[in-house]
């Protein structure tokens, strides 16, 4: 059967619900984690880089499979799918449990393994339950090229992270100067302690590796060179080097106005919500959007139509 619009609709809309799941989950638990103190003590400040490697992956596989366009029959979601996000929910109520436990002090191998475990079990039992086990062995059959090659890449890009995480430092103070200048604007004052806290009347900030934009750069530069060696001898490769310094820089530029819209949203309505649950994905969710319109705009300017291409 032909990947046809009536089959890829129902399945994007099925990876969205498998994404909010995801979005639900890490806002849950990751202000617990944060706020107990265990982010570093137990392993769980690894699944923020892990995180960004996998959607930078399935982005990836995406930009891969469209240049490799195959038949894939594809099921529709059935109610039966259900037993597969029962069971979802049972293995995070075990990592909930675990977490527990760890944040009472008991660090055994057990809830270690309750915590963890759980929390991988019930995201991949997740995604089978929105997608569907039939639908998972048809794309890996078919495109096993492709996973191979976004694996690769996804590996290739939490090696790159982990080297510009470097350059968070001076991204931040950046971004501390352009936040507290339209904090002025806004008449709400804010003092800064050296080197990167804000301090209002309410609560204080830091302007951290999250709030620097590093991570958004990064996504955006990996995708942006993996477009360039797939679509290369159909890119205009003077718009393409000519653009890419101008959309960083409004990608960075709508990062502070991001970390601006979060202190408000803190300050007058709900720090908690800003702060712990929103602030937990907010940046991806952000990136994600960004890339998102850039591509829908800027596709066809950089690349030239397939009957142009000597």
């Amino acid at each position: 059967m032909q990947l046809s619009s009536k089959t890829i609709i129902p399945l994007l809309w099925r990876v969205i619900v498998f994404l909010m799941l995801f979005i639900v989950v890490s806002g849950v638990v990751g202000p617990r984690v944060i706020s107990g103190g265990i982010l570093f003590r137990d392993g769980f400040a690894v699944y923020g880089g892990i995180g960004k490697a996998l959607i930078f992956g399935l982005i990836a596989f995406v930009l891969l499979a469209r240049h490799h366009r195959l038949n894939v029959g594809l099921r529709p979601w059935r109610p039966a799918l259900l037993g597969w996000l029962v069971a979802a929910l049972a293995a995070l109520g075990l990592a909930w449990v675990g977490l527990g436990q760890l944040l009472a002090g008991e660090q055994t191998p057990l809830n270690l393994g309750l915590a963890h475990g759980g929390l991988l079990l019930g995201l991949a039992l997740a995604a089978i339950g929105c997608i569907g086990p039939h639908n998972l062995r048809a794309i890996g059959r078919q495109y096993r090229r492709e996973l191979a090659g976004s694996v690769a890449l996804a590996a290739g890009f939490y090696a790159f992270l982990l080297a510009v995480y470097a350059l968070w430092q001076p991204l931040a103070a950046t971004v501390l100067v352009g936040v507290t200048g339209l904090l002025s604007l806004s008449g709400l004052h804010a003092t800064i302690i050296p080197p990167n806290i804000l301090m209002f009347d309410k609560f204080g900030i830091s302007i951290a590796e999250y709030c620097s934009g590093i991570e958004s750069i990064a996504l955006f530069t990996g995708l942006y060179v993996v477009v360039g060696v797939l679509d290369w001898r159909r890119l205009r490769k003077g718009r393409y080097a000519t653009i890419f310094p101008l959309a960083l820089l409004v990608l960075f530029l709508l990062n502070i106005v991001r970390v601006y819209g979060l202190i408000m949203a803190g300050y007058y309505i709900n720090p908690q919500l800003a702060f712990s649950l929103f602030h937990t994905y907010a940046g991806m969710v952000f990136f994600i959007g960004y890339s998102a319109i850039f591509w829908a705009v800027a596709y066809d300017h950089l690349v030239r139509p397939s009957w142009d291409v000597v």
